[in-house]
């Protein structure tokens, strides 16, 4: 059997959504994993009634909002506790296509050192999204790429996208979307699962590196395809939160994955403030910038 993870936040339209494109496409026995993660309006009302005679998914309602990794290891730990040998985790603004999950899976048993298999992610218009990582960055080139300084290397960051978006069969990456991906469940067992220690993002660098150190591989199908609501599954757009949540992630992240010294962490930590006092200086949103600074250097939950 295969378990699928699906985190609603809010949003219980897109999660209704994603849920029904599953069931239409997957030909496989399986059960759905759906935590309602303490959104604190009508969603867990109104999935409970939805699916409350739906044996093929089961609704845990949390109070709380675990976040991102947290959220995704109580939907895991289910599936072990059910016998899954396969598992499947999936934004709530995501839809499937025809043999999406068992194409995933179907790569999973063929390649047995690979943990993840993620695939080619597209927008609702058809758009290629960043869905791989080629290679592990540098610690420059991770810089001038994943930091507002990429606006001055965009032809490497466009040849970069160009080169991932012809891809056209299974290779090994160093990261695929977390948006979306299909795992052995006794694999992700050997790289520890997710890391709690985070909220939201970076899980993909995480995983990464836990799978690297057990020698285990990460992989991209491009012949199989998802359609991603971008950004609806954190509520949309870049605010203080997520920028928060996000920059506090990196830190751990190469902090604890990396052990990468205080000079370069001092740098990126110059970089993302500069980063907000751009971005929401422009916008005037002095009270954002000022819970920024406040609460940057909180630990993380």
């Amino acid at each position: 059997m295969i378990g699928i993870a699906v985190i609603n936040y809010k949003c219980y339209e897109k999660t209704i959504k994603c849920i029904e494109s599953i069931q239409k496409t997957i030909q496989t026995p399986y059960k759905i994993y759906l935590l309602e993660n303490g959104s604190e309006n009508e969603s867990a009302n109104i999935l409970k009634e939805k699916y409350c005679n739906d044996d093929r998914i089961e609704l845990l309602i949390s109070n709380q909002n675990h976040g991102y990794a947290r959220g995704n290891n109580i939907c895991i730990k289910r599936m072990r506790q059910d016998g899954c040998k396969y598992g499947i985790i999936s934004n709530n603004d995501i839809v499937c296509v025809e043999h999406t999950i068992n194409k995933l899976i179907k790569d999973l048993k063929d390649y047995k050192d690979f943990v993840i298999v993620g695939p080619m992610i597209v927008d609702p218009k058809g758009n290629y999204q960043q869905s791989v990582k080629l290679k592990k960055y540098k610690p420059v080139e991770y810089i001038i790429k994943s930091t507002y300084l990429s606006r001055f290397f965009q032809k490497l960051i466009d040849r970069e996208k160009e080169l991932t978006k012809d891809i056209s069969d299974f290779i090994e990456v160093s990261w695929t979307s977390g948006a979306f991906f299909a795992f052995s469940l006794e694999k992700m067992r050997m790289i520890g699962d997710f890391d709690p220690a985070t909220f939201l993002f970076y899980e993909e660098y995480i995983l990464s590196a836990k799978a690297r150190r057990c020698n285990l591989k990460i992989g991209y199908d491009p012949t199989v395809k998802v359609m991603h609501y971008h950004a609806v599954s954190t509520g949309g757009g870049l605010n203080i939160t997520s920028k928060m949540e996000a920059d506090r992630s990196e830190r751990y992240y190469f902090q604890t994955y990396e052990k990468t010294n205080k000079l370069y962490l001092g740098l990126l930590k110059i970089i993302r403030l500069m980063e907000v006092l751009f971005t929401f200086g422009k916008r005037k949103q002095f009270r954002e910038i000022k819970q920024y600074f406040a609460g940057i250097d909180i630990p993380l939950r």
